[in-house]
Order: C-alpha cells, then sequence, then structure tokens
C-alpha cells in the first residue's frame, strides 16, 4: 500500500515547550500536504546540554509533555507520527532516549529504547559518553502500520548492522533511524 511519509527538520533547543510547539505547527503542515506518517527527529523535544540538569528534570514517558502532545496531535490530524526520540527517566538513575509512534488514533503503536550509546573520543579533543546519562535499551520493536512493519531505531544504532538484520528477521519492511548530530559528528 502506497503512503506518504513527512520526514520533519527541527533544531531543538533547551525551551521544551516551544520546541513542541514548533513541532506540532510542522506536523499540521505536513499532514495539509498529504503526509500519512510523519516522522520527527531524534531528541525532537529538548536538548539539554547540562547533563545533570537533564537527568534530574526528565519526567517520566506518561508525564511527558512531548506525549501528550504527539498523542493528541495524531488523533487532531489522522496521521500517524514517529515522534522521533524523546528523554524520559530510566529506572536506574539515568535517562532513556525513547522513541515513540503513535498511531492515527493517538494510541502508542510502539516504543523503543535506544540500544547502542554513543560513547566516542573524537580526534579534536571532544568526547561523548552517553552511556553516562542514558541506560540502553534492551529490546528491538517493530511496528505493525498500515503500510509494513515499521522497524524502530534512533541514530547511532545505524552503526550496528546485527540490529537492522533482526529487525528484518522480525517483519522489518521499512526502518525509522532519527537523529541529531552535532556539527563535528555530522560531517
Amino acid at each position: 500500500m502506497a503512503f506518504r511519509l513527512a520526514c520533519i527538520q527541527t533544531n531543538s533547543g533547551d525551551d521544551m515547550e516551544r520546541n513542541i510547539y514548533a513541532v506540532c505547527a510542522l506536523v499540521r503542515e505536513a499532514r495539509d500536504g498529504g503526509a500519512d506518517l510523519i516522522a520527527l527527529p531524534e531528541v525532537v523535544a529538548l536538548i539539554e546540554p547540562d547533563r545533570a540538569r537533564l537527568v534530574a528534570t526528565a519526567p517520566e514517558e506518561a508525564d511527558h509533555p512531548a506525549r501528550a502532545a504527539f498523542r493528541e496531535l495524531a488523533r487532531e490530524t489522522g496521521a500517524w507520527i514517529l515522534g522521533g526520540s524523546i528523554t524520559v527517566r530510566a529506572g536506574d538513575g539515568r535517562v532513556a532516549n525513547r522513541s515513540l509512534v503513535f498511531d492515527s488514533s493517538g494510541v502508542v503503536a510502539g516504543r523503543y529504547d535506544k540500544i547502542h550509546m554513543f560513547d566516542v573520543d573524537l580526534p579534536d579533543g571532544e568526547t561523548y559518553r552517553e552511556s553516562d546519562t542514558y541506560q540502553p535499551g534492551a529490546e528491538t520493536c517493530v511496528v505493525r502500520s498500515p503500510w509494513g512493519g515499521l522497524g524502530m531505531t534512533v541514530c547511532y544504532d545505524i552503526r550496528f548492522p546485527g540490529l537492522y538484520r533482526t529487525l528484518a528477521q522480525a517483519g522489518a519492511d521499512f526502518i525509522a533511524v532519527p537523529s541529531a548530530f552535532t556539527r563535528q559528528t555530522g560531517r
């Protein structure tokens, strides 16, 4: 079955309310343009550079303002929404980088926590240690959509082909990879 996909590009900052407002307007515009499935980027609701603050203020999934906004937006527009990813409180004192898919009635059709953490030392001296802040996920997810199986991944997962093989074997017909890159790593 054919469908139209829209990929929303944003440059989220540290004001969650403003980020959500901006992305909701873009989702409505994409739906008005005929999109059936609308995909958002990684950490769409908030980019908080202060890791301690990120962990201290991260809401539970059920209380996350982006979850509520995207659920209502899916109901309002009748579109399926791949909510990129949001930061939610995890059970071990860290946060999870969680991707949610909302069906056209606003029901969470699938959830996936990023499995592979971006722990690198770059040649210019920049260092990233996601595993200090983020609890890695442990399970794959294939969402049954009207257009086939949607395999869920997030950003750095793309470097691990075994994950994609597993998703294909589990029935993924297409795969989402919401991402956010720094200037250096994006190059």
